[in-house]
């Protein structure tokens, strides 16, 4: 079976425990827990962190039913548990619920999260985390894959390794790029312009159309800096809205200061597989190859600072 295809986890309380572990290795801490146990009333909740201020309700699913029996069931599950906490309060201070499921990842269970969220009006965001977005971060530890798919074949590397390999790219990068990154935008000699695509993606150069998450699998970026962790591209001119309290969105709302900013798109060395410094025939611009595993996107986090004054950072 390919790596990417984690098989998923059938027995509940091995999915509960896998959860609190992932979890714990991505917020680097040891927080995570469950929240009680099965016949205990939950309150809506299995896994929490006070700390981090997160909940976790977790769903796992036949999933030899229909996928559209899945859906209407997990959206009703969301509906349920989010009325459940807000009426019988756990008295747990948190800012985001995150429903994790075996079911795939599933747009309409993303919409479905945030009208639920405006229609009630509560005070956290509610997310959903379906089996794709979880084999994504599953395959960041190889120790959980040990842990949880101990008879799952696959290729890891150890940690010592990949620090290598991703300290070797860092160098590279910096020999290679170093036209754009030793200078300002307005400076260089060359265009800023990059192709980001797929590793395994097929539809360069001929098509392009977007996945179930509305990305697509290679598009132009313009390249911005080097971070520690990974590469910076200017993806788009956004115009943010700050309100008097120093709180922005990028949804217009009353009595707020509208200001042009610049979106910054970040893609970790560990996602990055190749590079073309020379590109091809259709595009000879350098070619970022990379693994599309959040979401659909090469993307791990975004910024945005301000056009006019580039000190001003907004995360």
């Amino acid at each position: 079976m390919n790596i990417h295809q984690l098989p998923p986890i059938n027995n509940e309380v091995n999915f509960e425990d896998a959860i609190v572990d992932l979890f714990n290795c991505l917020d680097k801490t040891e927080t995570y827990k469950k929240f009680g146990r099965k016949g205990n009333n939950q309150k809506g909740i299995d896994i929490f962190s006070t700390q981090k201020r997160t909940v976790i309700q977790c769903k796992k699913k036949d999933l030899s039913r229909a996928s559209s029996l899945l859906k209407n069931e997990l959206k009703k599950d969301i509906e349920n548990d989010v009325a459940k906490i807000i009426t019988e309060n756990p008295g747990l201070d948190f800012n985001t619920l995150i429903f994790v499921s075996t079911y795939k990842d599933e747009p309409s269970l993303d919409e479905a999260c945030n009208e639920i969220k405006q229609k009630s009006g509560i005070p956290f965001s509610i997310n959903y985390w379906g089996w794709d977005t979880l084999t994504q971060k599953f395959l960041q530890y190889p120790e959980l894959l040990k842990r949880y798919w101990a008879n799952f074949s696959y290729e890891v590397q150890s940690m010592e390794q990949q620090f290598k390999r991703n300290l070797d790219l860092k160098k590279n990068i910096e020999r290679d790029f170093a036209r754009w990154l030793n200078y300002a935008p307005e400076n260089r000699d060359r265009n800023s312009k990059f192709i980001i695509r797929a590793f395994d993606g097929n539809q360069y150069p001929h098509s392009n159309g977007p996945d179930e998450h509305g990305e697509y699998s290679w598009f132009g970026a313009e390249i911005k800096s080097l971070f520690y962790d990974g590469l910076e591209f200017i993806t788009a001119i956004k115009d943010l809205y700050v309100d008097k309290e120093g709180r922005w969105t990028l949804t217009e709302i009353p009595n707020s200061k509208r200001i042009r900013t610049a979106q910054v798109s970040c893609i970790l060395f560990s996602d990055i597989v190749d590079y073309d410094i020379n590109g091809d025939e259709y595009y000879n611009c350098p070619h970022i190859y990379c693994k599309f595993f959040h979401k659909g996107s090469p993307f791990n986090s975004r910024y945005y600072y301000e056009l006019d004054k580039p000190y001003n950072i907004f995360k």
